[in-house]
């Protein structure tokens, strides 16, 4: 039986987060919120059975540069409370990265992956409330027309 399992790929503590860094801007910029820190991270949504090495051996040898990157369990940095937004593509859009990464997935002789979704996800310290998040997502990170979002307290 196929499982869905979530790989969620941020920066380490230390390393510059780029996106993160830009959206905080544009956030301040468009007088959405305040904001204290963004956190962004890759999301990787992988159908299919896979072990325990599976897992380890896709995140190590495939998702994460070991300088850069760290895999995470749906927890951002620091110790305030933020709202977390995921992005994805809607069903019936083309994800050219997912099926990329399906295909480093093949070539690690991992065959057991029927699809990879991919997607994105922000933590924004210092944001509380749900309506907040969901104006900094409408004006800037999804299009309606391609994209579904979530919206959760972390």
């Amino acid at each position: 039986m196929a499982h869905t399992h979530l790989f969620e790929i941020g920066y380490k503590p230390g390393v510059t987060d780029p996106v993160g860094r830009g959206l905080k801007s544009d956030i301040a910029h468009l007088g959405l919120a305040k904001v204290s820190q963004v956190a962004s991270a890759q999301l990787y949504k992988v159908l299919g059975k896979l072990s325990e090495e599976d897992r380890s051996r896709i995140t190590n040898d495939l998702l994460c540069d070991p300088i850069l990157n760290e895999a995470r369990e749906g927890t951002a940095p620091g110790k305030s409370k933020a709202m977390v937004i995921d992005v994805w593509y809607k069903a019936g859009v083309t994800d050219a990265v997912g099926d990329s990464v399906r295909k480093g997935i093949t070539d690690l002789g991992i065959r057991d992956v029927q699809d990879v979704r991919t997607g994105m996800r922000y933590h924004l310290q210092g944001v509380t409330q749900r309506a907040v998040a969901e104006k900094i997502a409408l004006a800037l990170l999804v299009n309606p027309l391609v994209h579904e979002m979530t919206i959760h307290a972390d």
